[in-house]
């Protein structure tokens, strides 16, 4: 076992083991934390499906009867630690001053990371679960250092019944009225050697001591466990944190320095001391110098012992403030006796289980009454009516004097009371059947819904004192931080919104956190994988909530809200709902006609006439030089067409008078043709004439001279 942190150890001796052992003894005979142990045990064992003691079982089994158990307790708790999974919250911490602002957030980061590194949501649902069934779950803080010689905060759940508290505390923090904390653990002998082999001779004797043997709790029934384990060598190490108490008296002065009377120094705000072994003189001028208060107080400084039965191991004195040991208490009794919803209604469990055990046995069993003689062998009668089929045969003359009564109305009777016990071990519990998904009586779903919410509302002081822990929690987290975070580092925060956050542990953080005060906030946050979605889900409730206030009071509420990352978004939305600059006021003469729709509309608008603006865009009326321009523009199109049309009937009517021309000079040229050919007719007809003429004139010749022959 490691601990750590400035100490001042003091010789062991017969004075401190003495009272140590006392108040040891003190919270083990104490009948309010033996009745609970007792009561606690009981609750673990119906939990656990144990509801039946070894003489009942034996007395059923004599009978016949089947031990049935309705275990309704495991439906209850289960159902409560799966409420409690999905309820994710997160520690962090407000500075009281805004320049501490910085140093909060840096302390939140911390604490998210030693949560990270412990799995604490596992450690916190087992510590749930104890108190769930047994009315008390412990945690335990404390500092170990790794390989490097860092200082590592763990955070682990402790069995319950290993825990032995001052049995006249009364208040939820054990830290404002409890004196002591015991925590009896099992360890091994040859580990207790190894850590004081100084101690050889006393453990060995503790060991071998047959006087020792003795049970601690009612705890040690379920386990069998006891000072000494025979069988493993292990023994009991008795591990207590108990205060010792200091009358202290101060002066405080108006600078803030501060005067201890009886270590007789100053020192500054922070602690720090500035002058020691001041004379009578020294006070005197500091005293005349400026005002001052004096104060008187008990504080008390927290101490540590380790011990076995007969011998003290370890003693020191620690700077620690508060008990490592941190409860959850789900309700108490007035004697200090913590208790569960669970055990008030182990009678109706009872119940339960009894009324179906006999209904069982009456439905499979009848009475019956004959004469005697009527059976000739008993047992074989029994065992034959015991069967489905089972034939009973009576002797012969005996059938009017055998009579057989059934025991169905019994067993109706048993059921119906039954059926009472399970709807009061609900109302006691709180946990009615729409909250465990079963079928009910209601059946919309708002109905459904209110139902479930009112089983929330019953149940909510259990999970409220849960933060009440955590609470605590934070504080001796805080504690440890102050007194063993002493060198600079950095850690990652990976689950950022925009991406890896580093933290960066500085001398200055550091000296800030050691001085500063801080609130402790437990906030609720949604269940969610990664920051981004958990950011997205808070929005998601936040926003429907916020944007129907407007502008204005949306933003105070927001202010209110807390969500991831939300000055990141803040900023975004600020940004993005900047109001428009403020518009100069300026004159303006200008003629509507002459403007364009959006400009007139504009005006209207400047105006403070909307429906005009609106019936003007509607409409879109031209400007009026649009409209004159588009006046000269018809005409010239006109004109234009005109002396277009003009032009083409002209150029009509030349294409016809060139047709025509066209016509005459190819007729003219036929004419033309027609009398060439005509004289080259009358031509060659001439020739012809001629040629005839020319060969009659040459064939006379020669009838001539053949006439002349």
């Amino acid at each position: 076992m490691a601990y750590s942190g400035s100490e001042k150890k003091s010789t062991p001796d017969e004075d401190t083991l003495t009272k140590l052992e006392k108040n040891f003894q003190s919270s083990l005979d104490h009948p309010t934390w033996q009745d609970w142990r007792k009561n606690a045990a009981k609750c673990h064992d119906y939990k656990e499906n144990r509801q039946w003691t070894k003489e009942e079982l034996a007395e059923l089994s004599r009978r016949g009867q089947p031990p049935t158990v309705n275990n309704q307790i495991s439906v209850t708790i289960n159902r409560m630690v799966g409420q409690f999974v999905r309820q994710k919250t997160r520690i962090s911490f407000k500075g009281r001053n805004p320049t501490d602002k910085p140093g909060a957030d840096v302390l939140s980061d911390l604490f998210l990371f030693i949560r990270q590194n412990n799995d604490l949501e596992y450690e916190e649902k087992e510590q749930a679960e104890d108190g769930f069934t047994g009315g008390m779950g412990v945690l335990k803080a404390c500092v170990t250092y790794d390989d490097a010689f860092q200082p590592n905060i763990e955070l682990k759940q402790v069995d319950s019944f290993t825990i032995f508290p001052d049995p006249y505390s009364r208040r939820y923090d054990w830290n404002q009225d409890a004196n002591y904390i015991n925590e009896a653990i099992w360890i091994d002998r040859d580990d207790l050697l190894q850590m004081y082999p100084g101690k050889k001779t006393e453990i060995a004797a503790a060991y071998d001591s047959n006087a020792q043997m003795g049970q601690l709790s009612e705890s040690d029934r379920i386990r069998r466990e006891q000072w000494i384990d025979a069988d493993r060598e292990r023994i009991r190490l008795i591990e207590q944190w108990y205060k010792k108490k200091t009358f202290e008296s101060v002066c405080v002065f108006q600078d803030g320095s501060i005067y201890r009377k009886e270590e007789n120094t100053l020192a500054s705000p922070d602690g720090q001391i500035i002058e020691e072994k001041l004379s009578k003189s020294r006070v005197k001028e500091l005293k005349s110098a400026q005002p001052y208060e004096e104060y008187d107080r008990i504080i008390h400084s927290l101490c540590m012992g380790l011990f076995i039965k007969g011998c003290l191991l370890e003693h020191k004195v620690t700077d620690r403030k508060f008990f490592p040991y941190i409860p959850y208490f789900v309700s108490r009794k007035k004697s200090g006796e913590p208790y569960s919803l669970i055990f008030i209604a182990l009678e109706m469990q009872d119940a339960l289980n009894k009324r179906e055990s006999k209904a069982l046995h009456l439905l499979s069993t009848n009475k019956r009454i004959y004469e005697q003689g009527a059976v000739t062998d008993k047992v074989a009668q029994a065992i034959e009516i015991a069967r489905p089929d089972g034939q009973e045969e009576v002797n012969k003359g005996f059938f009017e004097r055998y009579r057989e009564f059934s025991n169905m109305d019994l067993a109706a009777g048993q059921m119906q009371m039954f059926g009472s016990a399970m709807d009061s071990i609900r109302r006691i519990t709180g946990i009615n059947p729409d909250a465990l998904g079963e079928k009910s009586e209601v059946r919309s779903g708002v109905g459904i819904a209110r139902k479930q919410a009112m089983t929330d509302v019953i149940i909510a002081p259990v999970f409220d004192n849960f933060r009440r822990s955590r609470v605590i929690q934070a504080r001796v987290v805080l504690e440890l931080i102050q007194q063993h975070y002493t060198q600079p580092k950095i850690f990652y925060i990976t689950d950022n919104l925009n991406a890896t956050k580093a933290v960066n542990l500085d001398a200055g953080s550091l000296q800030a956190i050691k001085q500063a005060q801080y609130d402790i906030v437990v906030d609720e946050a949604p269940d969610a994988t990664t920051r981004r979605e958990e950011t997205l889900q808070a929005l998601g409730q936040v926003l429907p909530a916020i944007l129907p206030f407007g502008p204005v009071w949306g933003e105070i509420m927001f202010d209110l809200v807390d969500i991831p990352d939300k000055e990141e978004i803040k900023k975004k939305v600020q940004a993005a709902s900047q109001p428009p600059p403020q518009e100069p006021k300026i004159s303006v003469t200008a003629q509507l006609d002459a403007m364009t729709p959006p400009e007139r509309a504009a005006m209207w608008m400047k105006m403070g006439m909307p429906q005009i603006a609106q019936a003007v865009m509607q409409l879109q009326p031209q400007p009026a030089d649009q409209v004159k321009a588009q006046g000269d523009m018809q005409k010239e199109q006109m004109k234009a067409q005109g002396t277009q049309m003009k032009a083409q009937a002209d150029m009509a009517k030349t294409h016809m008078d060139v047709q025509a021309k066209a016509f005459d000079v190819q007729a003219k040229q036929q004419i033309t043709q027609m009398e060439i050919e005509k004289k080259q007719a009358e031509l060659a007809m001439e020739f012809q004439k001629l040629q005839m003429q020319v060969e009659a004139a040459h064939a006379m010749p020669e009838r001539n001279g053949d006439a002349r022959q």
